[in-house]
């Protein structure tokens, strides 16, 4: 059984994706940057709170489609995506898989 996917036209963004590769000595080297089409992107953070006060978890969450976001990289945490105009650090990426199926849906990225 197929889960059934967002229509196209729901995924209205873009973004620019910079794959991490490795820290060096004058900092973090990336690769080329890819444009990743038809995403969705909700901007909004979410914080959480304990006795030491709040925490930023995220700035917002990068929804990607198997089938419509393209392309669909495989996605690696400290990468770079930019968007807004703005860069922005994937800090956690999610794999999202078919229900009966270890087929990929979606993935899922935080990003701070």
């Amino acid at each position: 059984m197929v889960m059934p996917k967002p229509p196209a036209d729901f995924c209205i963004d873009q973004f620019e994706y910079h794959k991490f590769i490795r820290d060096g000595w004058n900092g973090a080297e990336y690769e080329e940057p890819v444009i990743v089409k038809s995403a969705r992107i909700d901007r909004g953070a979410e914080y959480s709170s304990n006795s030491s006060g709040k925490q930023l978890l995220y700035n917002g969450i990068v929804f990607c489609y198997e089938g419509i976001t393209s392309p669909l990289p495989q996605f690696k945490t400290q990468s770079i995506i930019r968007f807004d105009g703005i860069n922005y650090t994937i800090t956690k990426v999610i794999p999202i898989y078919e229900a009966y199926d270890k087929v990929l849906y979606s993935y899922e990225l935080e990003v701070i």
